[in-house]
Formats: structure tokens, C-alpha cells, sequence
């Protein structure tokens, strides 16, 4: 009989370690996708894959993860879902120009709560 050893282990966040493990690799594949979807889109052949990508974030949303692309949307420091590096000079019109990972929350007994920052790129708003 198979016994799992770090069922009653809990890490700081109150998370036991097989679940945070679970967490990090949802994580891991979330990103991955994301990163894939992005490659497509940069070789304009996305289309092709859109149902696919939409079941992958389908089934994601099934297991309570929620997962935001925020390309072109405002930017401000005043912002806490993302962690930002800026390109050209910054001024007061920021907006988000790429996306390296997307943002995550976590969906838990009906709250959602975030799990991974996004990773952007913001430039100056083109006037």
C-alpha cells in the first residue's frame, strides 16, 4: 500500500505540500499555455487553435483558476495584480503593451484569490 508521506505537512501559507505542489504545477501549465497561445499569436496562426485554447482555459476555470491576459488594459503603480517593466520613457498614460505571464487567481469556497502576478511590459499610451 502506497502512502503519501507529506499529507499532514502544511507550508507557511497553511497550504499542505501535496496541494501547494499540485498548485505550482497548475501553475507551471497555465503558463505554458499561455506562452504557447502567445507564440501563435505572434505568427498570426492563433486562430486555428482558438477552440483548443478554449478548453484548456475552460478546464482550468473548472478547477478554480482564473486567468487574465490585461494586454491593453491601464497601467498604474497604484496596480498590485501585476509586477511591471517599462519600455520608452514613462509618463502618466500607461498601458499594457505585452504580456510574458498572465494574471491568476485562485478561486476558493467562492473567493477568488490571487496566486501568480502578472509579468508585463507598459509603454506610453499612443496618441
Amino acid at each position: 500500500m502506497f502512502v503519501y508521506r507529506d499529507v499532514m505537512n502544511f507550508g507557511a501559507d497553511g497550504i499542505s505540500l501535496p496541494k501547494r505542489r499540485i498548485m505550482d504545477h497548475m501553475l507551471a501549465l497555465i503558463n505554458q499555455v499561455f506562452e504557447l497561445n502567445q507564440k501563435l499569436e505572434q505568427e498570426r496562426i492563433a486562430h486555428k487553435f482558438e477552440r483548443n485554447f478554449n478548453r484548456f482555459y475552460h478546464i482550468f476555470e473548472e478547477e478554480g483558476y482564473l486567468c487574465q491576459n490585461p494586454t491593453g488594459e491601464r497601467y498604474t503603480d497604484a496596480r498590485t495584480d501585476c509586477t511591471a517593466n517599462i519600455a520608452g520613457a514613462e509618463g502618466k498614460d500607461m498601458i499594457i503593451a505585452q504580456v510574458i505571464k498572465p494574471i491568476v487567481y485562485r478561486k476558493q469556497d467562492g473567493n477568488p484569490s490571487l496566486v501568480q502576478k502578472g509579468i508585463v511590459i507598459v509603454e506610453q499610451k499612443k496618441k
